[in-house]
C-alpha cells in the first residue's frame, strides 16, 4: 500500500473535515454571541482531537489491524454493528439533504449574478430560473442516473473543488469586510453581542460539532501515513483540526459581524446577487454540493441496506490452533451487501432516499435545522460516544488510568449533548 507523507495526510484529513457545515456557522454565532461562539469553536476542536487520539490508541491496542472505523467497532462488539450502520446511514442522509438546500438556495442567485453580468435585468429573467423548486428538480434529475449505479469510483476532483470553494468563500467574505465601498450592497446588519444563551444556543451547537466530524474516515488516514506512530498521527490531527478551527473562526466571526443577528442560515446567500465575483463563488459551492451528493448517498444507502441484515447477523469468531479466540470475522463488506441486493430493492431504496430527501428539503428549507439534527445524532455518536466506548472496552482492566476516566467523560458528554441538542431541534421544528 502506498504510504503518505505528513503533508499529504494533513491535506487529506483537512479536506475530510472542512465542508458545507461552515456556511451555517455565522447563524450559530448569532444564537450564542461572538465570544461564546469562538469558545465553542475551540472547545469542539479540542474534544474532537481527543476523540481522534482515542481512536489511534484503540487501533494500536489491537495491533493496528483495523481497516476502518466500521472494522474497529466490529472487533470490539460485533453484536452492536447495527448502531454504526444506523448512525452513518442517518448522518450521510442528512448531509445529502443539506446539499439539496444549498443548491436550491444558491442557484437562483447564481442565475441573477450571471444575468446581471451580461446586461440582463432581473425582471427579464424567466421566473422558472429563479425558482428554487425548479433547481431541486434539476439536481435530482442529474443525481438519479449517478446514484443508480452500484459502485462509485473515487472522485479526487471533489477534494480539489472543496478546497477551491472554501478559498473562494474566504476571499468573498474578506473583500466585503475590508472594502468600504461594498458595504452598501449588504443588508443592514443586526445587533452584535458577545455572549448569548438560550434554547437556540443549544439547538445550533451541533452545527459546530458537525463541522469537525471526521472520525469515520480517520483510520485510513492513519493507516496510509508513513511511520504511523502516535506522535506523527498527533501532528496530522492537530494541524488539520487547528487549521479548520482558524477557518471556522474566520467564517463565523466575519459572517456574524457583517450581518449581526440578521445573518441567515447560509451565509453565502447573504451576499449580493450582482456581479460574477460573488456569483462564481456561489456556483463553486453549488458544484461542490452536487458532486458531493452521491459521495454521501452511497455510504448512506450501503449502511441502510446493511442494517437490514445486521439484526439477523451472528458473528463468526476466528480461533487459533490452540482454541483461543482471536477476532470476529468481518461480515460482508458494504459493497458486497449492495451487490447482493435485488434490483427492485436496490433501486427502491435509492429512489426513496432521493425523493424523501427532496421532500424534507422542501418542507424544512433551513440549513441550520438539518445540520443541527445531523450534528446532534451523527457527530456526537461518531466523534465522541463510539471512540470513548471502544477505548473503554479495550482498557477495561485499567479503569484507574486518567485516560480511561477522560474517555468515559467524553462519552458521557456526547450522550448529554445528543439528548439535549436533539430535543432542542425537535422543539424548534415543531
Amino acid at each position: 500500500m502506498h504510504k503518505a507523507s505528513l503533508s499529504a495526510s494533513i491535506s487529506s484529513l483537512t479536506n475530510t473535515i472542512i465542508g458545507s457545515g461552515m456556511l451555517a456557522l455565522p447563524s450559530a454565532f448569532a444564537t450564542m454571541g461572538w465570544f461564546l461562539g469562538s469558545f465553542f469553536i475551540l472547545f469542539c476542536a479540542a474534544t474532537t482531537l481527543f476523540g481522534l487520539v482515542l481512536v489511534k490508541l484503540s487501533c494500536d491496542k489491537i495491533d493496528k489491524k483495523a481497516s476502518g472505523f466500521y472494522d474497529l467497532m466490529f472487533r470490539i462488539n460485533p453484536y452492536k454493528m447495527w448502531i454504526i450502520d444506523l448512525v452513518i446511514g442517518v448522518k450521510c442522509y442528512g448531509v445529502t439533504i443539506s446539499y439539496l438546500i444549498i443548491g436550491g438556495t444558491l442557484m437562483p442567485q447564481v442565475v441573477l449574478s450571471v444575468s446581471d453580468s451580461i446586461g440582463i435585468s432581473s425582471a427579464q429573467v424567466p421566473d422558472v430560473l429563479i425558482n428554487k423548486y425548479f433547481w431541486y428538480v434539476v439536481v435530482v434529475a442529474c443525481m438519479i442516473p449517478i446514484c443508480s449505479v452500484r459502485h462509485l469510483k473515487s472522485l479526487s476532483m471533489v477534494g480539489y473543488l472543496n478546497m477551491m470553494a472554501v478559498a473562494y468563500i474566504v476571499a468573498i467574505m474578506t473583500y466585503f469586510s475590508l472594502a468600504p465601498d461594498s458595504w452598501h450592497l449588504l443588508p443592514t446588519p443586526g445587533p452584535v453581542v458577545a455572549v448569548k444563551w438560550g434554547k437556540e444556543t443549544l439547538r445550533t451547537f451541533p452545527i459546530i460539532l458537525f463541522a469537525y466530524t471526521c472520525s469515520q474516515n480517520i483510520i485510513p488516514v492513519y493507516n496510509e501515513l508513513y511511520n504511523s506512530t502516535l506522535e506523527r498521527t498527533s501532528i496530522v490531527t492537530f494541524t488539520s483540526v487547528l487549521s479548520c478551527a482558524f477557518v471556522y473562526l474566520f467564517v463565523g466571526l466575519v459572517g456574524y459581524f457583517s450581518f449581526g443577528a440578521h445573518v441567515g442560515n447560509n451565509v453565502m446567500a447573504m451576499y449580493p446577487d450582482k456581479g460574477l465575483f460573488v456569483g462564481l463563488g456561489k456556483l463553486c459551492v453549488v458544484l461542490l454540493a452536487i458532486t458531493s451528493y452521491p459521495m454521501q448517498l452511497y455510504p448512506s444507502r450501503a449502511s441502510l441496506l446493511s442494517l437490514s441484515r445486521s439484526w439477523s447477523y451472528t458473528p463468526k469468531i476466528r480461533t487459533n490452533d490452540d482454541g483461543t479466540e482471536v477476532v470476529p470475522l468481518l461480515p460482508e463488506e458494504s459493497h458486497s451487501v449492495v451487490d447482493s441486493m435485488s434490483s427492485l430493492w436496490f433501486y427502491g431504496v435509492t429512489l426513496a432516499e432521493i425523493l424523501s430527501g427532496v421532500l424534507i428539503a422542501l418542507l424544512i428549507d433551513d440549513l441550520s435545522i438539518v445540520l443541527g439534527f445531523v450534528g446532534a445524532l451523527g457527530s456526537t455518536t461518531i466523534s465522541f460516544i463510539v471512540p470513548a466506548y471502544v477505548y473503554c472496552m479495550l482498557h477495561a482492566n485499567d479503569t484507574t488510568h486518567w485516560l480511561y476516566r477522560a474517555s468515559l467523560a467524553l462519552g458521557v458528554y456526547g450522550v448529554v449533548v445528543l439528548l439535549l441538542a436533539f430535543g432542542a431541534n425537535v422543539y424548534k421544528l415543531l
